[in-house]
């Protein structure tokens, strides 16, 4: 107790730009989840809760993750859809991980649950390369969640960016869904760039400097989309043929 009230003084002490982390409004809702948002402020994160496709928190760029307790784990262990739901949050961030929250020694007491098919879940996300991570409880989690938000902060200087199942349903949404997939984007600043160029071409037309005139468009960012606009499209066959 007294490390973890160590650690808790120390984040509060840490100056520097506070790193956003999304939660999911869902996980905002319930009770843990609402400890967690407050203590991630009084550790220092900036958080917004909105609605996400996929995973509980979304800390940084392409890192989003998935909590649960040990007894969401007894309840859903026996369900495939959770594991379809991990693999595609994986598949839309490439860094997604698997946080556990609680005593896992509790899973004995539920007698319809065995050790080998815990194993074998566990070994699955293994598998598929999805790093899993033990809690203590809701406190630990807000701690592990500010201080890897922190860390991402330090070495990425990217905010994170929040990425939806593509619905194109209207132009509109088809406009924001191409503007969105420019790097480090999102549907945030998806429309901030469309409400101030009007078009999908003015944003692909526009200046660095202009794309920095826009709320929440830095240099780094601005360089990114640069980038992409401009660079030559390499043809992976083309290489191939060169080697």
């Amino acid at each position: 107790m007294a490390d973890q009230t160590t650690m808790f003084s120390y984040m509060r002490k840490t100056s520097g730009e506070k790193p956003t982390i999304y939660v999911d409004s869902r996980e905002a809702s319930n009770r843990n989840g609402k400890k967690i948002v407050s203590l991630l402020n009084e550790l220092g994160a900036e958080t917004v809760v909105k609605k996400l496709d996929f995973g509980d928190y979304l800390i940084g760029e392409d890192v989003t993750i998935e909590r649960k307790t040990v007894f969401d784990l007894a309840n859903t262990l026996t369900q495939r859809f959770l594991f379809d739901q991990i693999f595609k949050m994986r598949e839309a961030y490439p860094r997604s991980l698997v946080l556990i929250e609680g005593y896992m020694g509790l899973l004995r007491k539920f007698r319809r649950i065995s050790p080998e098919s815990l194993n074998g879940a566990l070994f699955a996300l293994a598998q598929a390369n999805i790093p899993i991570v033990p809690t203590i409880d809701y406190k630990d989690t807000a701690i592990f969640l500010a201080t890897s938000a922190k860390q991402l902060l330090k070495a990425e200087k990217i905010p994170p960016t929040i990425r939806h199942r593509l619905k194109t349903e209207s132009v509109k949404e088809q406009q924001l869904f191409v503007v969105a997939g420019l790097p480090h984007i999102g549907p945030v600043l998806g429309e901030n760039l469309l409400s101030h160029f009007k078009t999908v071409r003015a944003v692909f037309s526009s200046s660095k400097e202009e794309l920095m005139d826009v709320k929440g468009i830095g240099p780094q960012i601005a360089d990114g989309i640069m980038k992409v606009l401009d660079n030559p499209y390499e043809d992976a066959s083309e290489n191939s043929e060169g080697e």
